[in-house]
């Protein structure tokens, strides 16, 4: 102790750093993104966009799956994102190129004896009902993307594969890793299958999916309110997702994404100024489309966004029927306990509330997130 003679209070504050090690600031939330990356623009985009602009979110990296777009164009908008947000360290690991068993020829045979879906992903011919700009475009080879709209990245994606990484993620970080999976749940089984443990050393899994009774007169729901597209892309994905043993597990349904809508007033807002970010949107945000993806981000930051949760358990249509991909539901004590697990379903949030969080988070600059930290 003869070093601490001259200075009397130092071991007392060394004390206090050692008991209380956040005591100067609330540590970062460690966070992995799984998303499908659609864009530019859109809710893939905005969605990541929300995280990289949270200043308690430490992002350790965004694994990128097929589903609204195909693997390779999604990393592709992602790294453009990453460029113009400022966020370069943030590393983009691909994942998987198809489900593990849909294809698109048993999509059509399903059609055909089960009526046309109004909404396929990578899929589709055309993106059918609404109008985009700059238009989605959907190639059949998913090795040969279009050139990006808003320019080729710079950056380039790790070489590792999405399943390797979230498996390391979680054995480095165990207990502490809070996973996004906001778009089809394939890299995320496929850590489950690899690594029966992963599932164990998740914090939380936070995913939009499912559907359970929206309301809405959008043809994608009206007459199939179970259909939800994270689900359909890959049923036998999402079903071994919803077995698996996780600490918690919180869902965000169609049923809640539906309830914000992209509108130019908040556009506008988040707009404003000569920012990289706010030209980005300008340019390419999706006018009227919902806000899926950004509602389950908002809500996992600020749980005063949610007005009405349930308990529920979850699981996928996996019989390749009618209702193949379709949500299923049990209310606690009727669930079949074939490994399906209780989930914190978010059936209502708080539009305006949720307006004015995106907006004030967006709309930071990187000063002022720097500020915030």
């Amino acid at each position: 102790m003869d070093r601490f003679l001259f200075f009397p209070g130092l071991p007392l504050l060394l004390l206090i750093s050692w008991l209380f090690p956040c005591a100067e600031g609330k540590a970062k939330e460690l966070v992995v993104i799984d998303q499908d990356g659609a864009g530019p623009g859109g809710s893939d985009m905005q969605s990541l966009l929300l995280a990289l602009h949270s200043p308690e979110v430490e992002l350790l990296g965004i694994t990128v799956v097929s589903g609204d777009c195909w693997r390779e164009e999604g990393i592709a908008h992602t790294l453009r994102l990453l460029e113009i947000a400022g966020r370069r360290e943030v590393p983009v690991v691909g994942g998987a190129v198809y489900p593990l068993l849909r294809t698109r020829k048993e999509t059509e045979i399903w059609e055909e004896l089960f009526g046309k879906l109004f909404y396929k992903g990578a899929w589709n011919k055309a993106y059918l009902g609404k109008e985009l700009h700059p238009p989605l475009s959907f190639p059949e080879d998913p090795f040969r993307p279009p050139a990006p709209v808003e320019g080729e990245p710079a950056l380039r994606p790790s070489p590792r594969f999405a399943a390797d990484f979230l498996i390391e993620t979680a054995r480095n970080h165990p207990g502490e890793v809070t996973l996004l999976a906001l778009g089809p749940l394939t890299d995320i089984a496929l850590a489950c299958r690899l690594d029966p443990e992963f599932s164990q050393r998740i914090k939380k899994l936070v995913l939009m999916g499912a559907s359970i009774d929206p309301r809405t007169s959008d043809p994608e729901w009206s007459t199939n309110p179970r259909f939800e597209f994270n689900f359909f892309w890959d049923p036998e994905g999402a079903h071994i997702v919803l077995t698996s043993p996780w600490k918690r597990l919180e869902a965000y349904p169609v049923d809640a994404g539906i309830q914000a809508v992209m509108r130019r007033e908040l556009l506008s807002a988040v707009s404003e100024g000569n920012s990289a970010v706010g030209r980005y949107l300008n340019q390419y945000a999706w006018i009227g489309l919902p806000m899926w993806d950004e509602v389950a981000v908002a809500g996992w930051l600020d749980p005063s966004l949610i007005l009405q949760k349930e308990t529920l358990f979850l699981d996928v249509d996996v019989s390749h029927g009618p209702g193949y991909g379709n949500t299923l539901t049990w209310k606690p004590g009727s669930e079949p306990g074939l490994g399906q697990q209780r989930v914190e379903v978010i059936r209502q949030i708080d539009p305006k509330r949720f307006y004015r969080f995106f907006r004030e988070r967006i709309s930071q600059t990187p000063s002022e997130r720097r500020t915030a930290e």
